[in-house]
């Protein structure tokens, strides 16, 4: 994939809409390190939508740690099989970490994108994911703490059994000061709206749904012709956050496993956004499953620590998430 990056392009995207949304929604600062979100649910794979290369985790009630075992994912004629090794480690669907059973960490291979079927073999047993719930999409666009303007050529990314397109973003691990995205698929003429699309991270964590409850950080402007709609996202500030997670801090990651703090709570991820949109085109069809590919352009600006949008808070909107996997 190759990336045109523009640096230090102002951006002036930020019109009278924002701007009655924020002053007609209170928003209500919260002092907390950003780690308070829902834990996924219990489910056969979390997270249910991972690009090649990203761990996924595998569950289920004949696992014993040590056990070797074989994962196949197929999407159509394609067939990949990795080994894994059962490994016990504390779950994040409890989030008070109490909690630790047998599971597979696997890396998604390098296979076709769209709905995928997981089939795991092992210790004389088998069981299977199916491609309803579980979605192999593109790999994430890397961008970085600077104003700019990213453009994709030709982004192939994956599209549910549910007809919902994935748009995944990186390089936030580093990023303390908000942030204003802009993302709009060109020759894609996907029209989404309020309560159309959530965001995870590559945990499975439920980061955040945008609709009528998170208002005040998100705003949608229409399009005509080849060009989507466009989503206007602001990620408030996380300096407090990323004085937390120091070396030290009070919310440092522990190194022997990174899915929770030293201090034993679980914790919430930031590096990676995965964008889920169900939308429809203008004669109101959804997107076909398997593969989508599209123009992607996103466009980024460092805010002001001082607008109402930019303060640490909680962002849960709806607590809708994704439904859980299942197993057959």
């Amino acid at each position: 994939m190759r990336f045109l990056i523009l640096v230090n392009l102002p951006l002036f995207f930020t019109p009278v809409l924002v701007a009655v949304l924020l002053i007609g929604l209170p928003i209500t600062a919260q002092a907390g390190c950003g780690c308070d979100k829902p834990a996924p649910a219990p489910a056969a794979v979390i997270p249910q939508a991972a690009f090649p290369g990203m761990p996924v985790t595998l569950v289920h009630e004949s696992f014993q740690t040590g056990q070797d075992w074989q994962v196949t994912f197929q999407n159509n004629a394609a067939l990949v099989t990795v080994p894994a090794k059962v490994v016990l480690k504390q779950t994040l669907t409890d989030p008070t970490g109490a909690t630790a059973v047998p599971q597979l960490v696997v890396a998604v291979p390098n296979i076709a994108m769209g709905p995928t079927r997981i089939t795991a073999v092992g210790a004389g047993v088998s069981f299977t994911v199916l491609e309803t719930s579980f979605t192999v999409i593109g790999k994430p666009v890397a961008i970085a703490e600077q104003s700019g303007s990213f453009s994709v050529k030709k982004y192939t990314t994956g599209v549910g059994a549910d007809g919902t397109i994935y748009v995944s973003v990186a390089g936030l691990q580093g990023v303390c000061q908000p942030m204003e995205f802009q993302i709009m698929l060109k020759g894609y003429p996907l029209r989404f709206g309020m309560g159309d699309i959530a965001i995870t991270n590559h945990q499975g964590f439920f980061i955040d749904a945008l609709d009528t409850e998170s208002a005040d950080h998100f705003a949608i402007y229409p399009s005509a012709g080849p060009m989507s709609n466009t989503l206007d996202y602001f990620r408030h500030s996380f300096a407090l956050y990323c004085a937390n997670h120091q070396v030290g801090g009070a919310k440092e990651v522990n190194s022997q496993d990174q899915n929770w703090h030293r201090d034993g709570t679980a914790h919430t991820d930031y590096s990676t956004l995965i964008f889920a949109i169900a939308g429809h085109f203008d004669n109101g069809s959804m997107a076909s499953p398997g593969r989508a590919s599209f123009d992607l352009h996103l466009l980024a600006h460092i805010g002001d620590n001082n607008e109402e949008w930019a303060q640490e808070r909680s962002e849960e909107g709806s607590l809708g998430g994704l439904p859980p996997a299942r197993e057959m």
